[in-house]
């Protein structure tokens, strides 16, 4: 690819949040378009289920759209898949499981205890 120096001198000068902001909203774009080809949705079938213009859905897929997180989440509803997904700490899961313990206060005869009493232990894991 043939680089241009006076773009490769614009993009240099441009503050990083704006660049980070540019290239979500291409990822974001480009998203719904891959979903959209996967589903075998065209532009207008889509604007149908949204509720919205054609123009407006090409306008989205053209990746200089700022999205509102309503609209992403309706989005995804209409696709039936996430758009842009937010790392989440694992949630710590329980497991309960019912173990046997012996209570030595009670029942010993020699190295044996005949009374069993059953507790609940808590084991406790992330993935």
């Amino acid at each position: 690819m043939k680089k241009i120096p006076l773009f490769e001198q614009c993009v240099a000068n441009v503050a990083p949040e704006v660049m980070e902001e540019v290239n979500l909203n291409i990822d974001i774009a480009n998203r719904i378009y891959d979903l959209l080809k996967a589903k075998n949705l065209t532009q207008h079938e889509f604007a149908s289920r949204m509720g919205k213009r054609d123009s407006e859905i090409s306008r989205w897929l053209t990746g200089t759209h700022g999205f509102t997180t309503a609209t992403l989440a309706k989005i995804s509803a209409v696709l039936g898949e996430p758009i842009v997904e937010v790392r989440r700490e694992s949630k710590t899961k329980y497991i309960f499981m019912t173990m046997p313990s012996y209570n030595s206060s009670l029942g010993i005869s020699g190295n044996s205890y005949t009374s069993h009493e059953t507790n609940t232990c808590v084991i406790s894991y992330k993935n």
